[in-house]
């Protein structure tokens, strides 16, 4: 059987590179992730054979479980699936065995594993390995890289000859300038070590984005650059910058949240009856229990019409307030959205505040529908879901704010800011709260997520 790859230039330098630990960055799609999966075939081709057999034993790492078996898996898979038996046990371990043209059989064992916390970290404590990839390597801590590389050549052990080619290697999306990659690869780089860079995918002008002829891997992505092009409508500028242009993020503490939010998402809209539905969606902090009231039109467009702030309140009163505010608007249905912790106490066949807000509502007449998942996003991600509304990479805006009827919606985006030495924490305040309400609502509908590239598969 042929597999038929062919490394791309900024690929082609990192597979020749020497360094005990290497990295490549690159934009979302470019064929990161099949470079590293060669790595670790080249590095098995290149063992030593002892008595016929070329014996490795390689680690491969991802930030989280679902991740690593969809993902980074499915990629290993995709190119050496006739080769390899995966073992879904603990850990999961592939079991890749090929025999080669000179008669030596490549034998090589791989630890399939999850790290993304501290105390994960205790689970590469015993291993011996020839050879590690962290795949994603920023979404993981530094802590993971030091271990790493005290992990790898140790097998074979010295006495059959050692590890042929021993070393750590990564592949990640660009990051934030306070990331650890960005001080190791930028700053305070080992001599030892090298970091290559992939070209943007785009280039961007003063009247948007053009294909980048140097971009790497477009002839196998499906669409070519389109596969890029299409993804800038409902993205924030950021998230081009870090994920398609391969720029570093920026970390400044005095950054607003939503640095783009301005009078241009002013409108003096008010509530649409007409429109059918009632948008509820709700940040469930007691100083002050925050709510928002919005509306969606057919365009996508999403107006912040009304508000509920109650001080030293409960989700009860909140819903008592609705129902009275909106008491001759009965024929919409009310969408119901906000923090999951709202749900607590259900397990144990408590009353929710959400099953309260939803009793109290049907009691009193309105359809209800409930929107609120089981947990909550991670921070970053509802804040670019928000900003993507707010106005996307495009300078495309799709929300919109009644300064009048939403002052604190108003306040909260024009002044929430991060708090010092963070890129996503955001700093304590009375309108925080509710613009984290207005984020459960747009990471439900307008979730930002990193589409990942479908590659040519001459396997297949």
């Amino acid at each position: 059987m042929i597999i038929d790859y062919t490394a791309e230039p900024t690929i082609a330098n990192f597979h020749n590179s020497k360094a005990f630990v290497k990295g490549v960055r690159g934009p979302i799609g470019s064929g990161k992730s099949v470079a590293c999966c060669f790595e670790g075939f080249k590095r098995s081709l290149l063992q030593k054979p002892l008595n016929g057999k070329r014996q490795t034993r390689g680690a491969i790492v991802r930030n989280t479980y679902p991740e690593l078996k969809t993902t980074t898996i499915k990629t290993w898979l995709d190119w050496f699936e006739p080769f390899t038996r995966i073992v879904y046990g603990a850990p999961i371990t592939g079991y890749f065995r090929m025999v080669l043209p000179d008669k030596t059989v490549c034998e090589t064992e791989i630890y399939f594993l999850a790290l993304d916390k501290l105390k994960d970290i205790k689970k590469l404590k015993s291993l011996e390995l020839s050879w590690l990839w962290m795949n994603e390597a920023i979404e993981m801590p530094q802590a993971v890289l030091n271990m790493a590389t005290g992990r790898v050549n140790r097998h074979p052990k010295k006495k059959d000859g050692g590890a042929t080619y021993p070393g750590v290697f990564m592949d990640t999306n660009s990051c934030d300038i306070d990331n650890w990659w960005y001080t190791l690869s930028e700053e305070e780089k080992p001599e030892t070590w090298e970091f290559f860079d992939q070209p943007p995918a785009l280039l961007k002008t003063k009247t948007g984005y053009l294909p980048n002829p140097e971009a790497e891997n477009i002839d196998n992505l499906s669409g070519g650059y389109d596969y890029y092009l299409n993804q800038l409508p409902g993205k924030p500028k950021e998230w081009v910058k870090v994920f398609i242009l391969n720029q570093y993020g920026s970390s400044d503490p005095g950054n607003l949240v939503y640095g783009d939010y301005s009078k241009a998402n002013h409108t003096d809209k008010v509530f649409d009856s007409g429109l059918r539905h009632i948008i509820w969606t709700h940040d469930f902090n007691f100083t002050p229990l925050s709510s928002a009231i919005l509306q969606r039109d057919t365009q996508d467009n999403i107006y912040a019409v009304d508000e509920i702030v109650l001080k030293s309140a409960i989700a009860k009163q909140t819903a008592f307030e609705f129902c009275e505010r909106y008491k001759d608007h009965k024929d919409c249905v009310v969408l119901v959205y906000g923090d999951s912790s709202g749900h607590v106490g259900e397990k144990h066949g408590h009353k929710s505040d959400y099953i309260e807000i939803e009793q109290i509502l049907k009691k009193a007449g309105f359809r209800v529908r409930m929107k609120v998942p089981r947990g909550n996003p991670a921070i970053k991600d509802g804040q670019n879901s928000l900003r993507a509304k707010i106005v996307d990479a495009l300078g495309i805006r799709s929300f919109f704010v009644n300064p009048k009827k939403c002052k604190y919606v108003d306040k909260g985006l024009s002044t929430l800011q991060l708090k010092k030495g963070s890129t996503f924490q955001e700093e304590d305040s009375e309108y925080q709260h509710i613009t984290t309400a207005l984020r459960y609502f747009t990471d439900v509908e307008f979730p930002i997520k990193t589409r990942r590239a479908t590659a040519f598969n001459p396997m297949g």
